[in-house]
């Protein structure tokens, strides 16, 4: 974390004009230099992942705070971040007029796109791609601010400027169109200077920890003469430096233990022919794959982590539990126990359930004195006896295994304090049907685009779970539309606060079709996440 003052810019683009002073970015490239950890075994290829790199920037002019990411899987998930703005990024401006009384509110969205000049400005809607297409050059594409009037007063206002999405020079640019350009600001039509300065201060900055899933926010209070030009003083407290106000964790990608708890390729394969379905409340445990399964996912120290759990699913679940010292979490269909270990690492009490009795040993096996894994089914967690209530209950890329679903989360609501989440993560319902999505290619559009043959009918399909091998050794995997997991959290009284789709992070770099699929795989989500709280 940074906080910049004025005067320097974040980083240069290409190279830096000669005789030009540093930037934030080469400053903190030397001082990570010598902090850099040897390599070791397996940890070569991490090493070349390490350094320092760019996630975001400040305009020269302005002052904040600023995070740059110590490894690329701490980038790409800081970038993911904003991608899907939740990244919380607050500002104070100080702007010429009157914008309003105080508390006044309002939302400016727009397109951004440069002008002839290079200056960014707001441009008609069809000017610019929306979405994920690219943009027209850097910082361009649709944007949007909130603006909150703190105070008005001697021909100025400070206002509270909260970015939902980052372009370039995007508050300059909407306030100076608003009339209220920011105070110093002469590029975009302020009149004079009167504070000495650009008015600009990024005061703000939470994000999910890369790592852990903790949520942090840190905060650096605006100088002085932002207050004093609309006849204030500075809130007291503590002075003007970096202020930690969340606890912080150590830096660095997710261990490579983090491997898949269950296979996120299994649902998108083609059902196997000439299988019956289970009668509903059919036992749908994996010990029938156990041993193959946690050799090739969790038992084999070499085995890649799978990416989609690496970089999407368990960070993903991490941010929306909430980890912290003292949680007790359950764990629902905890697998070989990857998320329990991670949990139990930002300090969480875990009890985790599995009906598979080989993932339930592979689970205690590798077990800090933080976990607790049991065999069990998951619709019965009332059997569980002395394991008391939860804070927090977890069900990640199971439910979609488990027939019927309503005793599961009856179970796991009755296991949770009033109060208390369960959050469940599974293959997305609507885009990924076994057996009833696949990709396509429009040559006329050169589109890549997900065909859904059909969505709202529950159905199951055997999967074969390693094709090639013995054509009777299959899992279950029971389609149901969103709704239907939306009417069963609520019959089940968890009242369902977050719902979020995540895309997956794979990357085509070359190939005639690199750019579409690269687009479709942001814009079609691969999970869907549901977070729920027990009322009371």
């Amino acid at each position: 974390m940074v906080d910049k003052p004025a005067g320097i810019v974040t980083a240069f683009v290409g190279t830096a004009p000669r005789g030009t002073a540093t930037s934030v970015f080469d400053i903190l490239k030397k001082y990570a230099a010598p902090h850099r950890p040897p390599p070791r075994g397996r940890d070569q290829g991490e090493r070349a992942r390490r350094g320092v790199f760019i996630v975001h920037r400040l305009d020269k002019e302005a002052t904040g705070l600023l995070v740059f990411a110590r490894t690329r899987t701490a980038l790409e998930a800081l970038k993911r971040e904003l991608a899907a703005r939740r990244t919380r990024r607050v500002y104070l401006a100080l702007v010429h007029g009157i914008a309003g009384p105080p508390g006044h509110e309002q939302t400016i969205r727009s397109v951004l796109a440069p002008g002839p000049t290079g200056v960014m400005r707001s441009v008609p809607e069809g000017s610019a791609p929306a979405g994920g297409a690219r943009p027209p050059a850097p910082g361009g594409g649709p944007a949007v601010t909130h603006v909150r009037v703190l105070a008005a007063a001697r021909g100025f206002s400070l206002l509270d400027v909260r970015l939902e999405t980052g372009r370039k020079n995007q508050i300059r640019v909407h306030l100076a169109e608003l009339a209220h350009p920011i105070a110093g600001d002469r590029r975009h039509g302020a009149a004079d200077d009167p504070i000495g300065r650009l008015g600009l201060h990024a005061t703000e900055l939470g994000f999910t920890h890369p790592a852990t899933g903790r949520p942090m926010v840190f905060t650096s209070p605006a100088p002085e003469s932002f207050y004093r030009a609309v006849g204030l003083e500075r809130p007291s407290g503590p002075p003007p430096d970096l202020l930690i106000e969340a606890e912080q964790a150590p830096a660095g990608p997710l261990p490579a233990a983090a491997a898949p708890a269950r296979a996120s390729a299994r649902a998108e394969r083609a059902p196997s022919p000439g299988r019956p379905p289970p009668a509903p409340g059919r036992d749908t445990s994996w010990e029938a794959v156990a041993d193959w399964y946690d050799q090739m996912l969790g038992g084999d120290a070499a085995a890649r982590p799978n990416d989609h759990y690496q970089n999407v699913i368990l960070p993903g679940t991490l941010r929306l539990v909430g980890p912290r010292s003292g949680l007790r979490v359950l764990d629902i269909a905890c697998g070989q126990g990857l998320l329990g270990r991670l949990l139990a690492s930002a300090g969480c009490q875990v009890v985790g359930v599995d009906a598979a009795r080989g993932l339930v040993e592979a689970a205690r096996a590798r077990a800090g004195p933080r976990e607790d894994y049991r065999v069990g089914d998951a619709r019965q967690l009332d059997r569980l006896g002395d394991a008391g209530s939860f804070d927090a209950a977890v069900c990640v890329m199971a439910l979609t295994n488990i027939d019927p679903l309503a005793p599961v989360l009856h179970g796991a609501a009755g296991r949770l304090a009033p109060g208390g989440v369960f959050v469940a993560v599974i293959s997305h319902p609507a885009f990924r049907g076994p057996g009833q999505t696949s990709w396509g290619w429009d040559d006329a559009q050169q589109t890549q685009y997900r065909r859904v043959d059909r969505y709202l009918t529950p159905a199951v399909a055997p999967i074969a779970m390693h094709p090639g091998s013995d054509p009777r050794v299959v899992t279950w995997t029971f389609h149901r539309p969103i709704q239907d997991y939306a009417r069963a959290l609520a019959t089940a009284g968890l009242l369902l606060d977050a719902l979020e789709e995540w895309p997956g992070t794979r990357v085509s770099t070359s190939g005639p079709r690199a750019r579409a699929e690269n687009r479709a795989r942001r814009e079609i989500p691969l999970f869907l996440a549901l977070r729920a709280r027990r009322g009371g």
